[in-house]
């Protein structure tokens, strides 16, 4: 095992890079020792917290199933240098990842039930948001906010039939995920087979992702996880103060952004409000409202000039780029789970993945897809 450790030093192997970045132990045991009854000081000795959180966030890294997840790391090397295993111990239990996420949730309702809010896995994400201000890492001045959707874990042409009444020739059961709702995410002009023009809405029966992104460096500063139904514009506020309590935005300085769904007076008031500048992308613009060049004049704030607003909306795509990435590369188009609480880990550790890949490739130059050289003394 130390041999291997040994050559892994002398490679950019990512895992190892990003292991000598984060220290998990550090950071996040006590977070979830919590959660253990008798903080993990009664019963057989079980997986630690840290190894187990490690190898969840690996599932969510590769885009693995938890199952999947457990095969592959009995197989790597990497992964098992990674999670603090020797080369003969075997991965834990897929079941065991199971246990893990229940055990928080379980913990996180009773401790609702006492009137405390807590959010386990948003409080890693942040963790690692404050790691990389205190290790350096340029935020810029621009915030770009939008949301993607998540389609839940439902075949909903079985569930339609399933869910129907028993006298109508249904199975009369309940709805496999009670949480998840139908929602717009575009209308959109298509062309008939008559040739005629006409508006369709793009639908979806899941969830919404809102995300705070910094344009500089792609990192997800904030989230919010809510079910599809509900209007983009109303989540501007949570996100925007999330970002204040991490201490991220500069008065007078950083640019917030956002596309047409957020072009609402509230928004624009808040930004006002904490002295920010709004890029905010406006729709209905009338002409005496637009500069020469037919662009939207900045008018919503006393404190944004035209040349900030144009920089803003620039740097919008950044958010979608983002969103894609999480979705293509970290499996955010589809819900793994059933439930908003569920989702809300999988949004958490899908953001977490995505930071630290970004952040390990910020701090040391080696990306997730590196190819791995060794150097040979």
């Amino acid at each position: 095992d130390y041999i291997i450790q040994e050559a892994l030093r002398n490679t950019n192997q990512f895992l190892f890079k990003l292991d000598k970045e984060v220290d998990f132990k550090f950071l996040f045991r006590a977070k979830f020792v919590e959660t253990y009854k008798g903080k993990c000081s009664l019963g057989a000795p079980s997986y630690v917290p840290e190894m187990l959180l490690k190898m969840l966030f690996l599932s969510y890294l590769f885009k693995l199933s938890e199952r999947d997840v457990e095969r592959v790391v009995n197989d790597s090397i990497s992964m098992k240098v990674f999670l603090g295993l020797s080369l003969e111990e075997a991965a834990p239990d897929h079941s065991s990842l199971t246990r893990f996420k229940d055990r928080v949730l379980y913990y996180e309702t009773r401790q609702a039930e006492l009137g405390k809010d807590k959010d386990i896995f948003k409080e890693v994400f942040d963790e690692i948001i404050l790691l990389a201000q205190e290790k350096g890492i340029d935020l810029g001045f621009v915030q770009a906010l939008d949301s993607t959707h998540t389609i839940a874990d439902v075949n909903v042409k079985k569930e339609k039939k399933r869910t129907k009444n028993k006298s109508d020739g249904g199975g009369g059961k309940s709805k496999r995920d009670k949480d998840a709702r139908w929602g717009t995410k575009r209308v959109k002009e298509i062309t008939t087979i008559n040739g005629k023009k006409a508006k369709v809405r793009e639908c979806y029966f899941g969830y919404k992702n809102h995300f705070s992104v910094n344009a500089d460096t792609n990192l997800i500063t904030s989230y919010k996880v809510t079910s599809m139904e509900v209007y983009d514009g109303h989540y501007f506020l949570p996100l925007l103060q999330d970002d204040i309590r991490k201490s991220l935005i500069r008065p007078l300085k950083t640019i917030y952004t956002a596309d047409k769904a957020y072009h609402d007076g509230e928004n624009h008031a808040w930004l006002n409000q904490y002295k920010l500048l709004d890029a905010i992308d406006l729709k209905n613009v009338k002409e005496e409202d637009k500069t020469k060049s037919g662009k939207p004049k900045a008018r919503f704030t006393q404190y944004t000039k035209q040349k900030q607003f144009e920089e803003g909306l620039s740097q919008r795509y950044t958010v979608e780029r983002v969103n894609g990435d999480v979705k293509k590369w970290h499996g955010l188009d589809r819900a793994r789970y059933l439930g908003l609480q569920k989702m809300r880990i999988q949004t958490a550790v899908t953001a977490l993945a995505h930071n630290l890949k970004t952040l390990v490739k910020l701090w040391t130059g080696t990306g997730l897809r590196t190819p791995v050289t060794v150097h040979v003394s």
